[in-house]
């Protein structure tokens, strides 16, 4: 009898327990379960040797598709007469892996600027400028795109384009493996992850423990450090600005029109987040300058280049949610925010025609 009391107390202490962390509001760093419990489908994507991976072609599965030009786009047919058709090139945050096809801001701004204009996207996680800049160039000729827009994320952007400027391309050979990879999680463990808050948060707070020893949180902390002071930033911006320069030189080159949006991270927007997420990766939150990485940016693209900064149309959309909560990346209303700003934004475009 005792023993049937103590694990119903036990089951009512976790409820009540879920129940309280489902309740609650975001801490800041659980974004880092992205790394630890999450996993992309490979058969998603192509190696590439130019750039180090591309769309595959023809994926179709539950909820994402793409088509023959390896583009998260339904199939493209002859341009009509007076049709804008618009390629949106950038990284994870352009194509949208944690949200639908029709919940991308790409066909969300599809749907906004209504008949006559064809919004294409063509993101691929880990892209940096560089690799954006050469992907828009291989399918501006193959889409007759008229006008391009770059999406530029300061969450890891400018790291990733460092690392590029030093490192181009597909390796010729494996990297060497200073240390084994953390052990996988079991399928279980991460099921029960997406399904319970006590769990996700118990695993938070295991990996944070590991973060010295586990490269992939120490990832995000090299995110992170952009934010915490222009010593850490200032060394990172003559890549960005050099690919920014190129992505400019080419659409000049392509004879399109282009555009360059800002994606700043969640506790930039949530900037209740952003002291315990300094915290966990032992930064002091007093030295953050939380816009300084968007500034820095927008006076890097080359005038007279359209730039929106889409820090402020998150901020005033903060209580739907833009961000998801165990991901760095939008939620479906985060990507209908951003299509609510750059609709106006892309139309101009054309418009001053």
């Amino acid at each position: 009898m005792r023993w049937l009391l103590a694990a119903g107390g036990l089951l009512v202490g976790l409820v009540l327990a879920e129940a309280g962390f489902r309740a609650m509001k975001p801490l800041g760093p659980e974004f880092i379960l992205a790394a630890t419990t999450q996993s992309i489908n490979n058969s998603f994507f192509r190696d590439d040797m130019e750039l180090r991976v591309v769309l595959a072609p023809n994926v179709s599965e539950d909820g994402f598709t793409t088509n023959a030009l390896g583009l998260r786009s339904a199939e493209l047919g002859t341009k009509q007469t007076g049709e804008i058709r618009v390629l949106a090139v950038g990284d994870s945050f352009t194509l949208g892996l944690a949200v639908n096809d029709h919940e991308t801001f790409a066909a969300k701004l599809d749907a906004r600027l209504g008949a006559g204009v064809t919004v294409m996207n063509a993101g691929v996680p880990g892209y940096g400028t560089e690799q954006a800049t050469a992907l828009m160039r291989r399918l501006v000729p193959r889409t007759d795109a008229d006008v391009v827009l770059l999406t530029v994320y300061t969450g890891n952007d400018l790291r990733d384009n460092t690392r590029w400027s030093k490192a181009p391309g597909l390796p010729a050979k494996p990297p060497t493996v200073v240390e084994p990879p953390p052990a996988e999680r079991s399928a279980l463990l991460k099921g029960l992850a997406r399904h319970s808050r006590l769990v996700s948060y118990g695993l938070m707070w295991s990996d944070l423990k590991n973060s010295a020893s586990d490269f992939r949180i120490a990832e995000f902390k090299d995110e992170i450090l952009p934010f915490a002071g222009r010593d850490h930033l200032k060394p990172l911006m003559p890549a960005t600005r050099s690919a920014l320069h190129r992505f400019s030189d080419t659409c000049r080159d392509l004879r399109v029109r282009c555009a360059v949006a800002i994606v700043p991270p969640a506790y930039v927007v949530h900037t209740e987040r952003l002291a315990s997420t300094f915290e966990a990766f032992g930064l002091d939150p007093s030295t953050a300058e939380i816009d300084t990485p968007q500034q820095y940016i927008r006076a890097a693209v080359p005038h007279p280049m359209p730039v929106i900064d889409l820090t402020q149309p998150l901020r005033e959309e903060a209580a739907r949610g833009p961000y998801l909560i165990f991901d760095p990346h939008f939620s479906a209303e985060g990507h209908s925010i951003a299509a609510d700003a750059l609709a106006p934004f892309v139309s101009q475009l054309w418009d001053a025609d």
